[in-house]
Parts: structure tokens; sequence; C-alpha cells
């Protein structure tokens, strides 16, 4: 009783401390610095968030002019989630947090600060449900030293102090853990296919995450037949979600569709290019030359209106089915290039948020002295990092179910796989949240032989 009183107020002093810091964070870069289409805003927010508030502003405007919820929103862009919870939180505040003033040029949030605390709170509850979970077979100063670690990790904390995706998905992604430990009846992977679903609508790489829930479901001592039901619960409840966005679009825009317009043009925004600069040595202006006559070729063969959505779609499905082909013309000059990205992605960053706002242009931290002092940091930060993750890693077999340790380890992989082809640390971050359990037992295996030797 007296760990767990200790930990609260432990706990208590975290979250204290992490106001603090984001309240530091806030009132350093709150300052309009940025410049994008003639407006000034200030460096915390970024253009993603400008899109995440006015989606939550066309979802209020629509219900004000008495459309249902389910109809409500305009165009499927990049996340369907992060717009209804930051409308959610603007009704619940009673405030409309964008505010774009066209006389002066400038984009403003109001309550900032509040939709900050609300992500790390959010975060911190989560941790603490895993906590509580893992509790139940697991040695207690373990759990503890996997919930400090989650907390303090600076790799993850970063990215509460931004409104981007990532916050709310990771915490979703400790509470998605969370369902998974002890699950056993078709009721349980009904919901955990729920909650996959709804980990998609934030983001989505999380598309194909129920091969991992699957894998697990076959690892279980049971006859076929049982495992077999197992796996329809869970895809019955996967289905659902992506069935209630279809409907939701096709309600609203007259097309059943359920990923975002982004990810459609993602090959070509982020791998294309490169592809196209390796294999045919095009510069950025010759690339740009070559997809606007791409794109004009496919709307001289088809009668694509842009300014209808569900033409839209099929037109950049077209724009994607082109990009898979070029890529596997170049299938070698993909791989190098990939393999490239994925080297990029690993190199940890605790400090990418900080940078971000500090500078406006990625080439301006890319010429900065601080970029130079931070990389050398990063190496050895990453090296530690990595070293302690695979001595944990080793040590797992003997602390963590087998089970339960497969899917961390099919996580981590994943997520590795799906997100990391972009080169950006920002997206090897879920992976560093599964990471951090294996560096967790390492640090846990220090502890318990320091407390021998003192003993």
């Amino acid at each position: 009783m007296k760990k767990i009183n200790n930990f609260k107020i432990f706990f208590l002093l975290l979250f204290l401390i992490s106001i603090f810091i984001s309240n530091s964070f806030i009132n350093k870069f709150e300052g309009e610095i940025f410049k994008t289409n003639n407006y000034t805003y200030s460096s915390l927010i970024h253009e993603d968030t400008i899109s995440y508030f006015e989606s939550a502003q066309k979802i209020s405007k629509d219900l004000n002019d008495g459309k249902s919820y389910f109809s409500s929103g305009e165009t499927y862009k990049f996340t369907f989630l992060y717009p209804r919870i930051i409308h959610i939180f603007n009704q619940f505040i009673n405030s409309d947090s964008l505010i774009i003033d066209d006389l002066n040029k400038k984009i403003s949030l109001k309550n900032y600060k509040i939709f900050i605390y609300f992500q790390i709170i959010i975060y911190f509850f989560s941790v603490l449900f895993l906590r509580l979970k893992l509790s139940k077979f697991l040695d207690q100063n373990l759990v503890n030293i996997v919930a400090i670690t989650l907390l303090l990790n600076p790799i993850l904390m970063q990215w509460h102090l931004t409104i981007l995706t990532e916050s709310i998905f990771l915490s979703f992604l400790i509470v998605l853990t969370s369902l998974l430990i002890n699950s056993r009846n078709n009721s349980h992977f009904f919901v955990i296919g729920l909650f996959i679903g709804i980990l998609y609508t934030q983001r989505t790489i999380a598309f194909l995450y129920p091969l991992v829930f699957i894998f697990f479901i076959f690892l279980f001592k049971e006859n076929y037949l049982k495992r077999f039901s197992k796996f329809l619960s869970l895809a019955l409840g996967f289905s659902l979600i992506l069935i209630l966005i279809g409907l939701h679009n096709l309600k609203r825009a007259d097309i059943f569709y359920f990923t975002p317009i982004q990810s459609k043009t993602d090959l070509q925004t982020y791998l294309e290019p490169s592809i196209l600069s390796k294999s045919q040595n095009l510069n950025k202006e010759e690339i740009n030359i070559f997809f606007e006559e791409r794109s004009q070729n496919i709307l001289k063969n088809n009668t694509f209106n842009l300014n209808i959505e569900r033409d839209k779609i099929n037109f950049l499905n077209q724009i994607r089915n082109k990009s898979i082909e070029n890529i596997f013309k170049n299938k070698i000059v993909t791989i190098k290039i990939l393999l490239k990205n994925y080297f990029h992605s690993v190199l940890l960053n605790p400090v990418q948020v900080y940078y971000a706002s500090k500078y406006q242009k990625w080439i301006d931290y890319k010429n900065s002295d601080d970029h130079s002092f931070w990389l050398k940091l990063r190496i050895i930060i990453t090296f530690i990092f990595f070293c302690f993750t695979t001595l944990g890693f080793y040590l797992s077999f003997r602390v963590l179910d087998f089970r339960f340790n497969m899917f961390l380890i099919l996580s981590c992989l994943y997520f590795f796989g799906v997100s990391c082809w972009l080169g950006n640390t920002r997206y090897f971050t879920p992976s560093v949240l599964f990471m951090s359990v294996y560096f967790s037992i390492f640090l846990n295996q220090v502890y318990l032989k320091f407390s021998r030797k003192i003993n």
C-alpha cells in the first residue's frame, strides 16, 4: 500500500512537472513568426494544425445549419477522428478556438494551452491504465519503472506539446495494449477490434495493425474453432468502424471510401520524387513537370470533374496506381531509398518538436549549429537506447508472458515497417513506445542488482 501511495505522489509530481514544461514551451514559442499564404501565425501552430481546426469548424457550422453529425464535416483529408475531438473540446469549453484574421492576415488559436493540458491528461491516465493491467501479472517494481519510463521519455512526451495527431494516437495505443492484457473471450476481441478501428481513424498507419492481433490470437492453446471465433469478433469490430466511416463519406460526398485523401498521394509526395531523382536524374522542377503531365494525361483519358469529390477520389486512386507502377519499375532504386529512409528514421530525436517550432523551414534547421550539435547527441542517445533495449529484450523472455512478448515485438516491427519509409524520426515514435517496455526491463534488472548489493 505504501509503495502504491508513493507512486501516486510521484505520478502527481511528474504531471505537475509536465504542465510546467508545457507552459514554458508555449510561452517561449507563441510569438507569431511563421508565414504561409501571406498569413502569420505562432510557431506553435503547424499547417496541419490549422487544417484540423478548420475541419472542426466545418463540423460546427454544418451542425448549426441543421445537418446531422453523421453527414457533417468536410473532405476526409488527413485524419477522421482528430478534428472531431477538437470539435467536442471546443463545445465543452464553449469556444471557437480557430481565429483567422483576414484584415491583419493573422491565424491564431484560443485556449491552446488548455488543449495541450488535455492531451497530457489523456496520456497520463492511459499510462496509469496500463500500469493497473500490468500489475496483475508483473513485478510491482517493473510495472512502476515501465510507467515512469513512458511518462519521462522525451521522445514520446514532446508530442503532447503540439496539436498534431501523435499525442492522442500514442495514448490510444497504450489503452489498446492494456485492453489486450488478459483478453480471452470473443467480446473482449470485439472491443479490441473496435478500438483498433478508432486508432485507425486517428492515424491511418494502423490500417493493417489487426494482423498483429490475429497472430496473437492464434498463439492461444485452443482448438481452431475458438481461435477462429476470436478472429471473427476482432474483424467484425474493426470492420464496423471502417463501414461507419465509409457510410459517413457516402452520406456527405456520394462515394463510399474509408482512407483519407492524403494517403492516396503519399507515394507521389514522399517516395516517388527520390525514385525519379535517382533513376532518371531529374531535378525538383523536372519532377514537378513529370507529375503535372501525368495528371493531365489521366484527366484527358477520363471525364473527371475535380470539383466533385467522387471524381476527385477516383482521380487520386489513379495517381496512386501510377506511383505504384513506377515503384515496381524501379525496384532496386526503391529498396535503396527505403533502406536509407529507415536508417534516418531510427535516429532518435528528443527535441524534434522544439526545433520545429524554432525554425520555419527544415533547411534552416539543417544548416544551423543546433542541428550539428544535436546530431552528435542523437547518435549517442540512439546507441544507448538501442543497447539497453536489446539487453532488455534478451531478459524479457524470463519476465514476460510469451504471447504478450510476441505482441510487443510484432507491434514494434509493424510500426517501424509501415511508417518509417518516410525517413522521419517522427514516424518511428510508436515503435519507441513498445521498445520502452524492454528498456524498462533492463532498468529494473539494474535496480534489482543494485538493491541486492546495498542489502
